[in-house]
């Protein structure tokens, strides 16, 4: 089928199946409604491969190419088609873990589960190990059969609703660093598991802590190799910060244009509002064609390497200033708009909320000073700044 066919197919598809006036209904309803009522469009994507549409079909994706996925996530911001929150984990950092560093088994156990509607949640962040991810404290022992886990986890979204959990644990306390880390499948239900969820500034409670108590993990539940589990993380991260970003960029330009004022005439000159709108606007251009780059490579098995942050950065900070501007130029009643407890991602339509909650993009993820390290050395080939002497008394 050629593009131009299956971009009409696509957009008659989203304007038959749309629900219109989503964003209200959701505002309004239970945690519970809500989720049942993103579960339902997640199923409704599914009978197209919308939901995961880079995922092979043979593991419940779409099998779409990337200019197939590049006119579906469009598809879906043109008619503003809800968002899916609760599943973030499942549809991207899942396949993306499973695809590159899982064994079969795990491939087929949760793959196609994760992209049908079973919530996962990420284990990775501690109160002590959020930015310096390699500090982690959490502890997994060997046990018969399998491992004994001990430790927190926090900043861990949907935890409280999630059946599994992406965890990583430190199986060998004599290496330092990113040595001796193992990645587990973390089952949510297992004895010892507490989860407490958090409340956010903008009324949201998707954060949660994760308190481990002796908590058995199976030998099977091992992510590839016992003490590479930095290394297998890498994919979960790639995916987080990179193609994740790309329904939320589409989104972008078509929030935008709700700012844009009247149309000037021919002897008006272009306001500061209107010039800062374009500004933003030739941003997300530029953000959209590096999220495309990533999806690409990703979709000829290439590894994006530093460009998945380049990408997490440029997008995380146009999103925070582009929510500040939509903020601060919207009607003085949108102040009154956050206190939903119901997430519905970065990009919800109410600007203070938005605002409010893009922040947490550029902690998510590895924060943006890290993301800024890591460009620095391995794009820009700048020295690590050595650590300072102690000064002798």
């Amino acid at each position: 089928m050629e593009l131009d066919e299956f971009a009409r197919e696509v957009d008659a598809w989203f304007r038959s199946n749309a629900p219109r006036g989503w964003r209200a209904a959701a505002r309004a309803m239970s945690a519970e409604a809500y989720h049942d009522f993103q579960r339902n469009w997640l199923q409704e994507l599914n009978t197209r491969g919308f939901a995961a549409p880079g995922v092979p079909r043979e593991y419940g994706g779409g099998g779409y190419s990337v200019a197939e996925q590049a006119i579906i996530h469009r598809a879906a911001a043109v008619h503003d088609a809800p968002t899916y929150d609760l599943f973030e984990v499942s549809l991207n950092h899942v396949p993306g873990t499973f695809l590159v560093a899982g064994d079969e088994y795990q491939r087929r156990q949760y793959v196609r589960a994760a992209i049908e509607g079973v919530v996962w949640c990420q284990g990775f962040s501690e109160p002590d190990a959020g930015s310096d991810l390699a500090a982690l404290r959490t502890r997994a022992e060997r046990a018969e059969g399998g491992w004994r886990v001990n430790g927190q986890k926090i900043w861990s979204s949907h935890a409280a609703d999630a059946r599994h959990c992406l965890l990583l644990a430190r199986t060998d306390p004599s290496l330092r660093r990113t040595h001796g880390i193992t990645y587990f499948v973390l089952d949510m239900d297992a004895p010892g598991v507490t989860t407490r969820p958090i409340k956010q500034i903008p009324g949201t409670r998707e954060f949660c802590e994760i308190f481990l108590d002796d908590v058995f993990i199976p030998e099977p539940n091992v992510i590839g190799e016992v003490g590479k589990g930095w290394q297998a993380a890498q994919s979960t991260l790639s995916a987080e910060r990179g193609p994740m970003v790309l329904p939320a960029i589409e989104r972008m330009e078509f929030a935008l244009k709700t700012l844009v004022g009247p149309t000037l005439a021919d002897d008006e000159r272009l306001d500061e509002r209107d010039a800062a709108i374009a500004t933003l606007a030739a941003r997300q251009a530029a953000v959209r064609s590096l999220a495309l780059d990533t999806v690409d490579l990703i979709g000829r098995g290439r590894d994006p390497g530093v460009l998945a942050s380049l990408i997490k950065v440029s997008f995380s900070e146009l999103l925070q200033e582009m929510t500040g501007f939509g903020a601060l130029v919207s009607p003085a009643s949108s102040l009154l708009d956050a206190g939903s407890e119901n997430s519905m991602g970065y990009l919800s339509g109410y600007w203070t909320t938005d605002w409010l909650t893009s922040w947490a993009a550029t902690i998510a993820g590895g924060t943006n000073e890290i993301q800024r390290n890591i460009i620095a050395e391995r794009i820009l080939g700048l020295p690590r700044e050595p650590r300072p002497e102690p000064v002798a008394r």
